[in-house]
């Protein structure tokens, strides 16, 4: 089967939950934060909340949802075990019209887990307890399902295990060796700036870069924005900047784009904005769109992900799309 485009990247079941500042202050969670935690953690985080919406997560696989939700052709590789959260996690996948390439594992440590926060004001602080996910080997990464696709998209976040980089790699590998065109989500900067190096040798040899501004500084060492610009259009092949409110910036070494932000009607929680404004651009990529068109839809995707809880529009985006005119 042909894809439009293959993710690669943590296969996470985000649990998200809305509690008050009381509630944060009380366990010690500082709002925006985010700290990995180990299994027995998370279960016992789990038992101290009283509302959870359940969704298949981790960022490449919010935008393989997001991507297929448009109507896009995706696929996605991640590591799950054959537990309750894990066979969970492939039919939420599937009924999302995402094909999931890879076999879940009958033995070893359970399915990956994500305990997001929403405070009243719309934030978020997260716990990962990254589970199998961690453990997803470069012989999970198929050859065939990336030579018949035609954009490879990889996630940063992958970076802070070793097996799950080396699987990276070879997927980024495996793409130039089939002429497949790649994207990377620098993801985090605290991951860019732990790897800094080899974050910046993949981006350099990556087609497509998405981050958001601080995850680019990080990338660039550089506090001026002017400076991130000037690298980027020098060191890299085609870089989306998003900057929240201020709207996102596409560069390529002959041009630049600045594109505003479609503004949400009201803010509910800000989990996945990076994820579904790649899977807008990327859609728009695939459908020959230019970078202008590609950053509106990406834009319009953020605004209506963050009107909602979860990392999720709803099915009917295309439709809306369309109705708002980024799509024909």
């Amino acid at each position: 089967m042909k894809y439009d485009c293959l993710f690669v990247g943590n296969a996470i079941v985000d649990i998200l939950t809305d509690v008050s500042f009381e509630f944060m202050e009380r366990e010690k969670i500082e709002p925006g934060s985010w700290r990995p935690i180990d299994e027995e953690e998370i279960l016992k985080l789990q038992s101290k909340i009283t509302n959870k919406k359940i969704a298949s997560g981790g960022s490449a696989a919010n935008s393989a949802v997001g991507f297929s939700f448009l109507g896009g052709s995706s696929a996605f590789i991640g590591r799950v075990k054959d537990d309750e959260w894990g066979l969970e996690y492939i039919k939420d996948m599937k009924d999302s019209n995402v094909t999931f390439t890879s076999q879940p594992s009958s033995s070893g440590i359970d399915t990956g887990r994500c305990l997001v926060y929403v405070t009243p004001d719309a934030q978020r602080a997260m716990r990962t307890y990254l589970g199998a996910a961690a453990q997803l080997s470069p012989d999970e990464i198929d050859e065939k399902s990336i030579a018949n696709s035609s954009i490879v998209y990889v996630e940063g976040y992958l970076w802070d295990e070793e097996l799950a980089k080396a699987s990276c790699k070879k997927a980024i590998e495996l793409s130039n060796k089939n002429n497949v065109q790649t994207a990377l989500s620098l993801s985090d900067s605290f991951c860019v700036k732990k790897w800094h190096k080899e974050f910046l040798d993949l981006a350099k040899n990556t087609d497509i870069v998405f981050g958001n501004e601080e995850e680019f500084k990080a990338l660039f060492k550089t506090d001026i924005f002017s400076d991130v610009i000037s690298a980027a259009r020098s060191q890299l092949g085609l870089s989306i900047i998003t900057r929240g409110q201020n709207g996102s910036m596409v560069i390529s070494d002959s041009q630049i784009d600045e594109v505003v932000a479609y503004q949400p009607e009201n803010v509910v929680d800000t989990t996945g904005a990076g994820d579904l404004y790649a899977a807008g651009f990327l859609y728009g990529l695939t459908k020959n769109m230019r970078h202008h068109e590609c950053a509106n839809l990406g834009s319009f995707l953020a605004a209506q992900v963050i009107s909602r809880l979860g990392p999720r529009t709803g099915r009917d985006i295309k439709d809306l799309a369309i109705s708002e005119g980024f799509l024909e």
